[in-house]
């Protein structure tokens, strides 16, 4: 298999036909598996090399990783120079950093607060950010170190609520697509609003969940589902269901299970969101005996 086909793949940057044919030769034998993997590896560790320590046989590699440098480069740029939408009541410029399916990003706001975006994010603040008010909007996911100002309250409007810090960590996950809206508090507190009226206050270690328009605040048990912050899926004693709605979250994509014979077990498990949806169905299924069809006009994979 052409190296250079599997670094496309790792890139999530493959045609649909390679896509293909990248997940028919791993499926055809343990040894094609086991090379993927090292192929895997070798890719992982070459990102985490500085480019001068590449050596000069692996320039074709190289400039291929510098690729992907470009490109983030360019995301970061555009996160900068912004693109402007114009607000029906007054002439604000904002900026709007959307995320791919199965990646993520990390920015710094000009207040030094630290934001984690995870895929399939939406997320706009203004120009003026931090000048008058701290006010951030949110569809998807992001992870949340706050810098402390009392006097600027830092506020994520979301479809379903609004989130009030002025210094904390907190994780809130509001896909306008899932109807989601969770807030998880790690450092500080945090106070819950819906429509400028106070639902709750959190206290670190708990978790507020909005559910038929109630709000459950519940104790935080298993810290493994904000590890998407390492480009990680983990899931710990979740049913297969949640597991696909984890994958559907991450990759943008509808799955539907088109039998009754899945087992009704827990699974516990991590997978790198850039080994893609293929990658992470392959492992389940070394576990789990099911086949899979996938749609990609209509972005949907049917289980039988």
């Amino acid at each position: 298999m052409d190296k250079e086909l599997f670094y496309r793949f790792f890139e999530c940057s493959t045609s649909i036909e390679e896509e293909k044919q990248v997940r028919e030769w791993i499926e055809k034998s343990d040894e094609n598996f086991r090379a993927f993997l090292n192929e895997r590896r070798m890719y992982d560790a070459l990102i985490l090399t500085a480019p001068s320590r590449l050596k000069k046989e692996k320039r074709r590699i190289k400039l291929q990783l510098w690729k992907i440098g470009t490109v983030a480069a360019i995301a970061v740029i555009l996160v900068i120079s912004g693109f402007y939408f114009l607000n029906s009541n007054s002439a604000e410029k904002y900026n709007t950093v959307l995320v791919p399916p199965g990646q993520r990003i990390n920015l710094i706001l000009t207040d030094n607060t630290n934001v984690w975006l995870n895929a399939n994010s939406k997320f706009k603040y203004s120009n003026g950010f931090s000048k008058k008010n701290r006010t951030v909007h949110l569809d998807g996911e992001a992870y949340f170190e706050v810098t402390k100002n009392g006097k600027k309250p830092f506020i994520v409007k979301t479809g379903q609520g609004e989130v009030r810090v002025t210094g904390t960590a907190f994780n809130v996950e509001a896909y306008s697509s899932q109807n989601t809206f969770n807030t998880s508090l790690f450092q500080g507190s945090v106070e819950i609003y819906k429509d400028d009226k106070k639902l709750a206050s959190l206290k670190p270690n708990e978790k507020a969940i909005m559910l038929n328009n109630k709000l459950q605040i519940a104790q935080i048990i298993s810290t493994d589902e904000y590890l998407w912050r390492n480009g990680l899926i983990a899931f710990s004693d979740k049913k297969l269901e949640e597991v696909f709605r984890a994958f559907e979250k991450t990759f943008d994509i509808k799955i539907n299970v088109k039998t009754k014979h899945l087992p009704n077990c827990a699974y516990t498990g991590k997978f790198r969101q850039v080994d893609g949806i293929d990658y992470a169905l392959w492992v389940l299924r070394k576990d789990i005996c099911f086949k899979y069809e996938r749609d990609d006009e209509n972005k949907t994979i049917n289980i039988y």
